[in-house]
């Protein structure tokens, strides 16, 4: 093997060291962004819950209410 294909060679792992360095942090990046985007699904399903939960109780107040004027009228 001569000096330029030592040469040569050394650059090429070099370079491949370089990429794997760097396709770990786009690994990292990358796995961090869809764990924020699983934390927000999550928040945006607890938001959901909550609203049904609102309407639920106002619904059921509504129903009270009319059944109570209901009741006196007779």
């Amino acid at each position: 093997m001569t000096n330029d294909e030592r040469l040569l060679f050394v650059e090429t792992l070099a370079e491949m060291r370089e990429l794997k360095g760097e396709m770990r942090e786009f690994k990292e990046h990358v796995f961090s962004r869809v764990e924020k985007l699983e934390t927000k699904e999550s928040e945006r399903g607890k938001e959901k819950m909550a609203v049904i939960s609102v309407i639920i109780a106002f619904l059921a107040l509504a129903v009270n209410f009319v059944f109570n004027f209901y009741m006196r009228g007779k």
